[in-house]
């Protein structure tokens, strides 16, 4: 598909994480900040752990409000919602920067609760019949803006401007971009309403509604996806921060080596991805589960940097193509009605089954900065069965 042959909603849609992409370095930037200014990785996990624990309720609520509500509306909110915690972060520092740390996380944690909506709206704007294709554009072009922007600021931030000050004055920046994605998305986003107010059912019959969908047509996906999901959540940002730092001495401008050979996996991978059919779509992500799993279990064993960054690369290369066809996967199955409250139910879940992940991949981290990545390995490679499962059941027809 060329770009001119997306919908300009979609267009539009993508632009805005082209451009919101170079802020996701600030994920590595706090942990950084952290970290160097003396707290342990395990403290980190606690510090997480508390915030994932204070942000969970929500996710169920919005996904039956925003089914009868513009979802361009949620989406701004996240925007305005992170460039608050932007500037918090910039404003912590002396005695009271703990403080001020842990709420600028807990606001962007709930942001973080409004990201289902992504979903929703991807599957409103893009089209239909050529979902595959459109979601090649969508994480492509971000991954581009990532392989450019995260090697400079990384070099800002790991060589020229070192202190927790210019950090902080990073902070204030990212700030400011992101409240001017706020008016980005408020001016240019097409509303999209999922589901009229009449077809509106009590609360009791939506979580009916999520529960039936979960243990039917999406049981396998969930499953699949609660996995493979929890694997990475024991190698967050912190996690891999301090095994750069740790094990690598290294800064920030080693992480933003590593992330820029990721995205350009991603885009290599793209142009793979889209030659693959559709109807290989559970072999790829077989076959891309099989390659996540032992890259990772290869970062347990500590390897050199060079070899690191290649592995990075073969981390996200397979990543990728799994993303395109699980996500693929989901949109094939349930209905743009049912967009909302899917993606949020199953967001809502997830976080509760994940919440206390940050304090367990700490406490392995304390042990060995590697050890989480052997829980990964561990957890990802018990998708494989289930998506052989749900292959079958699909050449069944069931």
């Amino acid at each position: 598909m060329k770009w001119s042959e997306l919908p300009e909603a979609a267009k539009r849609y993508i632009i805005y994480h082209v451009l919101v992409s170079p802020l996701l370095f600030s994920w590595y930037m706090v942990p950084y900040d952290l970290l160097s200014g003396g707290y342990e990785v395990v403290e980190l996990g606690v510090l997480f752990t508390a915030v994932n624990v204070l942000s969970v309720p929500a996710k169920v609520m919005l996904g039956r409000y925003f089914s009868f509500h513009d979802v361009k509306k949620g989406l701004f909110v996240i925007d305005l919602l992170e460039s608050t915690s932007f500037f918090i972060l910039y404003m912590a520092s002396g005695s009271t920067a703990a403080l001020l740390v842990g709420l600028a996380l807990l606001i962007s944690s709930i942001s973080e609760t409004f990201y289902p909506l992504y979903q929703a709206y991807e599957r409103a704007v893009y089209p239909e019949d050529r979902m595959k294709e459109a979601l090649v554009w969508h994480l492509a072009l971000p991954d581009a803006a990532i392989l450019v922007s995260y090697p400079v600021l990384g070099y800002i931030f790991g060589f020229l401007c070192t202190t927790n000050q210019c950090i902080r004055y990073g902070f204030l920046a990212f700030g400011v971009v992101d409240a001017l994605l706020a008016v980005y998305i408020y001016m240019y986003f097409h509303p999209v309403v999922l589901k009229k107010e009449e077809e509106k059912e009590s609360f009791l019959e939506d979580l009916k509604s999520l529960s039936k969908i979960l243990r039917g047509k999406l049981k396998l996906f969930f499953l699949t996806n609660l996995l493979y999901l929890l694997a990475w959540r024991f190698m967050p940002a912190f996690v891999l921060v301090n095994y750069i730092v740790e094990e690598y001495s290294g800064n920030l401008f080693h992480v933003a080596l590593l992330e820029a050979s990721i995205s350009l996996a991603t885009l290599v991978s793209m142009f793979v991805v889209n030659r693959i059919p559709e109807r290989h779509g559970f072999a790829t992500m077989i076959l891309a589960t099989i390659g996540v799993s032992t890259t990772t279990l290869i970062f347990f064993l500590k390897p050199p940097f060079s070899v690191l960054l290649l592995l990075g690369f073969l981390l996200r290369f397979f990543d990728s193509a799994w993303f395109v066809f699980n996500r693929n996967w989901l949109y094939k199955t349930i209905t743009r009605e049912e967009a909302a409250l899917v993606s949020t139910g199953i967001s809502a879940i997830s976080s509760t089954v994940f919440m206390f992940t940050p304090l367990f991949s700490g406490a392995l981290a304390q042990i060995s900065p590697s050890l989480p990545y052997l829980m990964g390995f561990i957890l990802m490679s018990s998708t494989i069965p289930l998506l052989i499962k749900a292959s079958r059941n699909v050449k069944k027809g069931n």
